[in-house]
């Protein structure tokens, strides 16, 4: 009976389900361990990274400024529609994210959490570019399909469907555009979303805007991500008040 339930026991272990789902880094510290530093790109590396995407697409030019000036995520991103874009206001509204995983279709779904929908807003020359694209996304459209460009299309829309471009496709082509301009392989897309929290951090944010633009559901969250960030604000804010009095 009990050779039988190691049998049991053993099996599962060999056919665990579980065997494919991720590991998540942990980033908080514990047993004395130090928090595993995030790929952010220096002020000097993200303005050669600018320079090398005005060489690119201009769809590839708009979507990765997007996430470098707002921060938001690159699913998020892939999930925005014209309707979403507010010229006026100059503000977005971030409320769809796209998932893709290997083998199944493209799933198009809300924030996980209210705290993900939300508005970020753009700079003036983040408006003209947008502009830019979207002229010439009406061109590729009237030109492949014969029609004019609606609100609702996706911003990065798959060819001849009304379907969102994947992530996976801007993370392949980040890569490329990488290498291409002799910059740092260790950065991704991802890190785009933390250069923006770490730009945001350095030009004096505070913590509760920081977290209300990236989206996440607790202060407590954009604290354990950019301790060291916020910490080095309090430095040079420390450091600039004591200059000022002399001690």
């Amino acid at each position: 009976m009990i050779a039988n339930w190691v049998q049991r026991y053993v099996a599962f272990l060999l056919q665990n389900p579980a065997w494919r789902t991720y590991k998540y880094r942990r980033t908080y510290k514990y047993a004395g361990k130090k928090k595993k530093k995030r790929n952010i790109a220096d002020e000097e590396t993200t303005r050669k990274l600018i320079a090398a995407l005005e060489e690119e697409s201009i769809k590839h030019e708009t979507y990765f400024k997007l996430i470098i000036a707002t921060g938001m995520r690159r699913g998020e991103c892939c999930g925005l529609k014209w309707k979403d874009v507010d010229f006026s206001e100059k503000s977005i509204h971030i409320c769809r994210n796209v998932v893709k995983v290997t083998g199944e279709n493209i799933i198009v779904k809300e924030p996980k959490t209210a705290a993900g929908d939300r508005y970020v807003y753009f700079s003036l020359e983040m408006a003209s570019l947008l502009k830019e694209y979207r002229s010439f996304c009406q061109g590729e459209l009237e030109l492949h399909e014969g029609r004019e460009l609606t609100t609702e299309d996706y911003i990065f829309r798959r060819h001849g469907e009304n379907l969102p471009m994947t992530p996976s496709t801007f993370t392949w082509r980040f890569k490329l555009i990488l290498k291409k301009h002799d910059l740092p392989l260790d950065l991704n897309v991802h890190s785009l979303r933390h250069t923006a929290a770490s730009l945001m951090i350095s030009g004096g944010a505070d913590v509760a805007t920081v977290s209300g633009i990236l989206g996440h559901a607790q202060v407590s969250t954009t604290l354990d991500i950019y301790t060291h960030a916020f910490d080095e604000k309090k430095r040079e804010v420390s450091a600039e008040m004591q200059g000022r009095v002399g001690v």
